[in-house]
């Protein structure tokens, strides 16, 4: 099997009929795979402009409507991560340079998000250490996985905290702090707490099975 579509995060997503639509319409479009990954960071931009304002706006609704456009950036980044692989592998347009424009934008994006909520949160002063502590963990996670394949191995998209569950808290809380805002601090600070630790397990255990693997001498 080509390496590139062995290390390609495993997403079910792709079999479906939108996204193979939505992949043909972008390659018809000219649109090109690094610029739809880096398309994806003006979304989690959006989502973390929403968490910072959202906490300093007086009005309930106004905070609703935050906390969906929020949501609905994260799908937006997670849409352009999906997309992307598909208009490269399926489309043919794989380049050299489209591991860097695949792994980088998910590093900025995934710190924006952590960090927009840790430095929004206002109840809480140590929201803003937690959100630099989950940032700096989601990346050692994706240090992990990629240090796995530059041994030699199949990368581990595996959790409890990779990337597509991390995404998945942030967007649930949204939505449910958008249906009762007076307790989305505490929420958010919990879902913080949930992230961060287990990220660090994440890292653990993603650690583990590597060298396991690498002492049994496989998968290769």
């Amino acid at each position: 099997m080509d390496k590139d579509i062995q290390d390609r995060r495993p997403i079910k997503a792709r079999q479906t009929r939108w996204a193979s639509g939505a992949a043909r319409y972008l390659r018809a479009k000219g649109c090109t795979p690094n610029g739809i990954s880096l398309f994806s960071i003006l979304f989690a931009a959006v989502s973390a402009l929403c968490y910072l304002a959202v906490w300093h706006c007086a009005s309930v609704p106004g905070q609703r409507i935050l906390f969906i456009v929020a949501a609905l950036g994260i799908q937006g980044r997670l849409i352009c991560n999906l997309l992307d692989g598909m208009v490269a592998v399926e489309g043919g347009l794989r380049s050299p340079a489209g591991a860097v424009y695949n792994e980088l934008p998910d590093r900025v994006s995934d710190t924006l998000l952590l960090l927009g909520a840790g430095y929004g949160i206002t109840l809480y002063p140590a929201a803003a250490p937690l959100g630099w502590a989950c940032a700096l963990l989601a990346i050692a996670t994706a240090y992990v996985r990629l240090l796995g394949g530059t041994c030699g191995l199949a990368q581990r998209f595996s959790g409890p905290m990779a990337k597509q569950h991390r995404m998945a808290l942030l967007t649930g809380t949204s939505v449910i702090a958008a249906i009762a805002p007076s307790w989305s601090q505490q929420l958010f600070l919990a879902v913080l707490i949930i992230i961060a630790a287990g990220s660090a397990l994440t890292c653990i255990t993603r650690t583990r099975s590597i060298i396991r693997d690498l002492n049994a001498g496989g998968p290769q």
